[in-house]
This record gives structure tokens, C-alpha cells and sequence, in this order.
């Protein structure tokens, strides 16, 4: 029998170390799990929600705080619903499944102003919140692939929570329809090559005119292994495309001519192609509807020159044009930027320019790009410190738009922005381009106000 302690009222703590016990979860972690303090040390639960009450089944301990895994429910959080998906909890694609979503929005919503509330920024009294049907919606993703005889043979789907298994996916309800069709067909299609062993990944891109698979593979393909593949791509209604190395060695292997992917912007009359192993944003309708805000914000005129930083393959830049006297696009990568060029073309846009840069190196602090009236910055997770510096020091926008996929570097950025007396924080918006995961976007508007704004 176990032996507890009463803490305040609040937690019931083990009389040993290790043991199960019960506690009352007050909050949620960036990534999903519950929140408890447990003689003063935080306990992080896998499962728990705030306002329950559940049995925790420690897992790992650290100095500064221990994780556990709720091992029952005793006190049910009326946010709590069960998860459509039946390997919620071991697949590590989605993480807040258990979460009416509703809940989901408040929660991501209440992580970004909490990021900005740590580094001391205030956040704007209305803070917009962009959704969408939230299943289905995974246009882009990579399914891992892994031979294991003892489980039965290949497993194709996403990792596992915090492990580096592979959890079997006959369904998928947040990926593409295209690829959710077809997910179990595909550890038998791969059982039937020559190197089951020797495919780690099937990368999918899914555009609206068509829907490829790219088959990472570490040993070369035999003839039969591509006739079976081009086959099922047929069959299915499906490009197939085989990788040996990096992205560039991605081919597609269908017999006839391939279709460009694409996907519209509809609301500017533009068609954005791309590669089968290029980035885009996953949430087609979330995407569009962050361009259409954050172009409103900024709204440039036919006398602006807008500067657009980490532009892709021209996501925004061309949105911009529309209504720009000239947009200048920034991207490291020179495949978007070749791409993005292509878009320009495709679409008819004269005013709109790309440039490869590193927006990482050492030798932007000494980049001078011109006076522009707008910038626009849409960086990786890293964020964009430096490149900002360059903004504010050289540039002198009078507005500054921010995209962001990672709340904590998004906050340190817009510290400097506020912290430099330069800019304020006018305009927020949080948006869900990843339903039932921890993930969140972020859209600001920083807004010079020392009246010495140039452009």
C-alpha cells in the first residue's frame, strides 16, 4: 500500500521515492504536459491537464525538476476530450490531442503573451487568433520507415513521443487525405523491395493539383524496385520520386510528364509553385490567412519598398508586390530563391527581386540593403536577432512585421525591438498552423515611433 502526506492541501506526496502519487496539475508546459510542485520541486506529467487531479507515475528525475506520466485520472479537466486518433500518446506527431480545441488556441495564445510577459514586453491589449479546421490539414510532413521483424515487418508512420521508435500509422487524421489513403499500403509496398532495410523515410508534399511521395533510400534501387514504385504511383494517383542523398537528388520516377506542385494565394491572384522537397508552410488556409493579416498591417503603397527576410520561394514577397512599389526578397537557400524568381515570372510580377545571403553569418552585421519603408522578417526557429540589428541600426523601417514559429526567440527579438526605443509592439496575432500539436505561430507588428523612420 502506498504511504502519503498531506502538502498543503494541494499534493499528496510519496512516502518513497519512486512511487506513484497523486497531485493536483496547475498549469501546462510549452510542450503539452501538465504542471504540478511537489515539496517545492516541479514535476512535469505526461497526460495531466490543469484543474485535475491525477496518480503520477514518476519517470525521470533531474535536479531542478522530475517528469512523470499520468497514470489515472481522478479529477477530470472539463477541457478534456477524448483523441480521435487511436496511438494519441505513443505517436509523437500531436501532442494536445486530449484538448478540447478551443482550449488548444487559449493555451497557445496564453504561451506566446507569457513568453513576452518573461522578457518583460507588453503584449498588445487585443490579441487576434487565426484558425482553421483542424484535421486534415498537413500538407507537408516526413513519415519514418523502419524494418522490425519482431513487430511484424516495416512500420511506416511518425516517431514516437520523446523515442526514437517508429509508431505504425494506418491513419493519420491530421495529414493530407491524399496520403492518409494510401498510409496502409505502404509497408507492404516497401516489404516488396529489393532494401526494405534501407528506406528511412518517405517525405510528402501535397500541392492543390497534386500530392508527391519522395522515397529516401541508402542503397541504390533495382530496376524492379522503381517499376514497383512508379506502379503504385499510378495506381494511387500519386508522384513518386526517389532521394538517394540530399533534397537537390530528389527525382520523380512516373513515366509520363510531372506536374509543378502548387498551391494558390487566391485572395492575390497568385499560384506559388514548388519542388517536392522544398519548404512550405503545412496549413494551406492558416498560411493564406497569415499573408492576408500581415499584408493588411503593413499595408505598402505603390511608393514603398518593402524588404522581405527568410522569403522562401516568395510566400509573402509576392502578396507584397501587389501593392508595393518594389519588394526585395532575402533568402539563404539559392533553390527557394531560384524558385521564388520563377514565381515572379509565373505570376507576372515585375517588381519583385530575389537575393541569395546568408542571413546567419557573421558578415551581416555589415549588410546594407538600402533604405526601405517596410521590412518583413519569417525565421526559422533561431529567430532573426541579428539581421533585426542591421534593421533598426541601418534600415529604419517604419514598420516592421514579424512571423515567428518559436515563441521563446520571438520574445527575445521583440525585446530588442521595444528595448532599443525604437519600435513598439502594436499588433499581435496568434495562429495555429499546427492543430493538436505544442507548436504556434506568431504574427507581430513593431511600429517606429521616434519619428525618425526613413523610406
Amino acid at each position: 500500500m502506498l504511504s502519503f502526506s498531506d502538502n498543503g492541501g494541494r499534493h499528496l506526496v510519496p512516502a518513497s521515492a519512486g512511487s506513484v502519487f497523486s497531485a493536483r496539475i496547475e498549469g501546462l508546459s510549452h510542450d503539452g504536459r501538465g504542471i504540478t510542485r511537489v515539496e517545492g520541486k516541479v514535476w512535469f506529467v505526461e497526460g495531466a491537464l490543469p484543474g485535475e487531479t491525477v496518480l503520477v507515475k514518476p519517470t525521470r528525475g533531474k535536479r531542478s525538476y522530475s517528469l512523470g506520466i499520468a497514470q489515472q485520472l481522478l479529477e477530470r479537466s472539463p477541457a478534456r476530450v477524448d483523441p480521435r486518433c487511436p496511438a494519441f500518446g505513443v505517436c509523437g506527431g500531436c501532442a494536445l490531442q486530449h484538448i478540447d480545441y478551443g482550449h488548444q488556441i487559449e493555451f497557445k495564445k496564453a504561451s506566446v503573451i507569457e513568453a513576452l510577459d518573461r522578457v518583460g514586453v507588453e503584449p498588445p491589449s487585443d490579441v487576434c487568433e487565426i484558425s482553421a479546421a483542424p484535421w486534415s490539414y498537413r500538407r507537408r510532413a516526413r513519415l519514418g520507415v523502419r524494418l522490425v521483424p519482431k513487430k511484424g515487418g516495416v512500420l511506416v508512420g511518425f516517431r514516437e513521443r520523446n523515442k526514437s521508435f517508429i509508431t505504425p500509422l494506418p491513419t493519420c487524421p491530421v495529414i493530407h487525405q491524399s496520403v492518409d489513403r494510401v498510409l496502409p499500403k505502404l509497408p507492404a509496398l516497401i516489404e516488396r523491395l529489393a532494401i526494405p532495410n534501407r528506406i528511412p523515410q518517405i517525405e510528402i508534399a501535397a500541392g492543390e493539383n497534386a500530392t508527391a511521395l519522395v522515397f529516401r533510400h541508402l542503397s541504390a534501387l533495382t530496376d524492379n524496385d522503381v517499376s514497383r514504385l512508379r506502379e503504385f504511383g499510378a495506381q494511387e494517383n500519386l508522384l513518386v520520386y526517389t532521394q538517394a542523398k540530399g533534397p537537390d537528388t530528389a527525382v520523380p520516377i512516373t513515366s509520363e510528364g510531372v506536374p509543378v506542385l502548387f498551391y494558390t494565394l487566391k485572395r492575390f491572384d497568385l499560384k506559388i509553385c514548388f519542388s517536392a522537397t522544398n519548404f512550405i508552410q503545412v496549413n494551406a488556409e492558416v498560411n493564406e490567412r497569415i499573408v492576408g493579416l500581415v499584408t493588411d498591417w503593413l499595408n505598402p503603397g505603390d511608393r514603398d519598398r518593402v524588404l522581405d527576410l527568410f522569403c522562401g520561394l516568395g510566400n509573402f514577397s509576392l502578396a507584397l508586390a501587389r501593392q508595393s512599389g518594389e519588394v526585395i526578397g532575402v533568402e539563404g537557400e539559392p533553390a527557394l530563391v531560384a524558385q521564388a524568381r520563377e514565381n515572379a515570372a509565373v505570376n507576372q510580377i515585375a517588381n519583385a527581386r530575389f537575393e541569395v545571403l546568408d542571413l546567419f553569418d557573421e558578415s551581416i552585421k555589415d549588410w546594407r540593403p538600402g533604405q526601405c519603408s517596410h521590412v518583413l522578417v519569417d525565421p526559422p526557429r533561431s529567430g532573426a536577432i541579428e539581421v533585426l540589428k542591421v534593421a533598426n541600426t541601418h534600415i529604419r523601417p517604419r514598420m516592421i512585421a514579424y512571423v515567428s514559429c518559436n515563441s521563446a526567440t520571438f520574445a527575445r527579438d521583440a525585446r530588442y525591438l521595444t528595448g532599443s526605443g525604437s519600435y513598439q509592439l502594436t499588433r499581435l496575432a496568434v495562429a495555429d498552423m499546427f492543430p493538436h500539436t505544442s507548436q504556434v505561430e506568431t504574427a507581430a507588428l513593431f511600429v517606429r515611433h521616434d519619428g525618425a523612420a526613413k523610406g
